[in-house]
């Protein structure tokens, strides 16, 4: 069975190919022939050593995989080899075989693809967590999205659009805005200082209350953070609700007197610490997500599909911030 997998701490170009035993399931588990998996930016601060959640090395990167049972443990009466199942691993999907405990799993209905599976569970199941659970988002309510032409934050957009949202996508490109658009957001602008530049702090205020309006927003979803989460927070009217999903710019300062004055609510949404105390709101969040998916609702978006033996190739391309939507590592047919 082929691996990639994280030896060293790194970025994609530190990954190295292994050749490993196919894995036997034990009670309550079963092996999945891996056909796809998601990429996310997790992976890359895991990769890092950045990331809350360690994992011990060597590793495979990809915590999101779809496949099919091919093998039963003991004890395991509610799945059958051949059933088509999508998890949320953490890590270890980029690889051929896996082993996960049935608990973990949930059947992928007709009419939705393996790919398509591959991005629900984390990208998209955060996303409708954040607007739905922790927002408490009412439809007719304006939504201000950062890093929306991309992963969770054009996730967002999709989620946030079909529960009756009016959505202003905060991009780091035109090209971005633009898949923002055609997710559903209503406006978007393109942030200037991307990449290494250090941004006008005035200039992104500008930026953002234009884009939003002086009513203001009902809600923040930020994903991307650092100099864009004091921007980003501005916008809010009074009694908003600001949702921290992440923080792929770096970890960025609030501004305090703005939340006092406007009496906002700072709200932290972490799907991953969510299900740790609540593990089966995963399975209800995937099935409202995939009924979307099977209805013609909503349709992933998914910018790139790679084969394994260019997996690290796909990890590049999230890396530089080269694509917008989602990647997927295609490993078998």
């Amino acid at each position: 069975m082929r691996a990639l997998m994280s030896v060293l701490p790194g970025g994609p170009e530190t990954l190295e190919w292994v050749d490993l035993p196919e894995p036997v399931p034990l009670g309550g588990e079963v092996r999945i022939s891996v056909r796809a998996v998601g990429l996310n930016a997790t992976d890359l601060l895991m990769m890092r050593d950045l990331y809350q959640d360690k994992a011990a090395r060597p590793y495979s990167p990809g915590g999101e995989v779809a496949g099919v049972v091919e093998a039963l443990g003991d004890n395991v009466h509610d799945l059958s080899v051949g059933d088509r199942v999508v998890a949320i691993t953490g890590s270890g999907g980029l690889r051929e075989q896996i082993v996960l405990p049935t608990s973990s799993l949930i059947r992928i209905p007709g009419g939705v693809s393996f790919e398509e599976a591959a991005v629900l569970p984390i990208a998209y199941a955060s996303a409708l967590h954040a607007v739905q659970d922790r927002a408490r988002l009412t439809s007719g309510e304006r939504v201000l999205v950062t890093g929306a032409g991309a992963g969770i934050g054009l996730a967002t957009v999709q989620i946030a659009t079909r529960l009756g949202a009016e959505v202003v996508a905060a991009c780091s490109t035109s090209e971005k805005v633009e898949a923002a658009l055609a997710g559903g957001a209503a406006r978007g602008l393109a942030y200037s200082g991307t990449g290494d530049q250090v941004p006008d702090r005035r200039e992104l205020r500008r930026l953002f209350a234009d884009a939003v309006g002086e009513v203001g927003a009902d809600i923040v979803v930020d994903p991307v953070s650092g100099p864009y989460a004091d921007p980003a927070a501005r916008t809010l009217r009074t009694e908003g609700r600001y949702v921290l999903v992440g923080f792929a710019a770096g970890v960025g300062p609030l501004p305090n007197n703005v939340v006092l004055v406007k009496q906002a609510k700072v709200i932290g949404s972490a799907l991953g610490e969510h299900l740790k105390v609540r593990p089966e709101r995963l399975g209800t969040l995937m099935e409202q997500l995939l009924d979307w998916c099977v209805s013609g609702v909503l349709k992933p978006a998914i910018t790139a599909v790679v084969p394994l033996n260019q997996a690290a190739d796909g990890l590049d391309m999230l890396d530089r911030r080269a694509i917008t939507g989602k990647v997927v590592v295609q490993v078998r047919n």
